[in-house]
């Protein structure tokens, strides 16, 4: 499963942690599993002055969770790659959203249905009370398996508004509250999500109808104009009818989209 659907306090443990993983790529090595990532951190103090409860979290939590398990580790490699030499820091900054929200659930919900929601309204804000609306939807759809506490909400809430708000989305919190900022899916990340459903198997439609592309903002019209707009750089050649779509892929290989990417 590419993406997890149900909610759970694990975002608490583990925010945005960009700079974190940035320096864990570093250090990581294929192979190697999170508790073995997690002695070689604390080995060499990749994390400063981090508690080891802290470094666990960061790591078990955060980072292995969303870029070490399956299937999501076939990607891991070239990741590694793309994080050490990529000098778009604005480009590393999204592939960590996109992997972040794949990992948390009602992460991925509060960026599709509430801030673009807000996005599209003009809303010049979002309210911790929102996230809890959410997780009143989550309860009725499944995505929650029991009700929470009102002070776990109330923490988890908050853990959701300040990951959007470490991964760019939103503003600093001021009584409750974030500003939303203006925030857009570069061309490179586009092109990153497409060969990625790809390269997991997914059909040309079911690349091109996902719902990972509403955490973009994109509509499945927007997609339709994504593509031929970026086929126009090489990327690929897309037929699509907007219903139906049929993409002939130039790059073969993770490493050959990697490698494009840098370019």
């Amino acid at each position: 499963m590419i993406r997890r659907s149900h909610y759970s306090t694990a975002l608490t443990q583990a925010q945005g942690i960009f700079s974190e993983t940035m320096s864990l790529f570093e250090v990581w090595e294929e192979g190697m599993g999170p508790y073995d990532l997690f002695e070689k951190a604390r080995a060499q103090n990749i994390l400063g002055a981090a508690s080891e409860r802290r470094l666990r979290n960061v790591i078990v939590e955060g980072f292995a969770s969303r870029y070490l398990r399956e299937p999501i580790l076939e990607a891991a490699r070239t990741l590694k790659i793309l994080f050490e030499n990529n000098p778009d820091t604005r480009f590393l900054q999204q592939i960590n959203l996109l992997y972040t929200a794949r990992q948390h659930g009602i992460l991925f919900d509060f960026i599709k249905e509430i801030y673009w929601e807000k996005v599209s309204s003009g809303s010049p804000s979002v309210a911790t009370k929102d996230v809890g609306v959410l997780i009143e939807k989550g309860l009725l759809t499944g995505k929650l398996e029991k009700a929470w506490s009102p002070s776990v909400r109330k923490r988890v809430s908050s853990y959701v508004t300040g990951a959007a708000a470490d991964l760019g989305l939103l503003g600093t919190s001021r009584a409750g509250n974030r500003s939303v900022e203006y925030w857009q899916p570069l061309d490179a990340l586009q092109i990153y999500l497409a060969y990625d459903l790809h390269f997991y198997g997914f059909s040309d439609d079911e690349v091109a109808n996902s719902d990972e592309w509403q955490l973009l903002g994109l509509s499945r019209k927007g997609v339709s104009e994504s593509f031929a707009r970026l086929q126009n750089d090489g990327h690929w050649i897309a037929q699509d009818t907007g219903h139906l779509i049929r993409m002939e892929w130039k790059y073969k290989t993770r490493k050959e989209l990697i490698d494009a990417l840098h370019s």
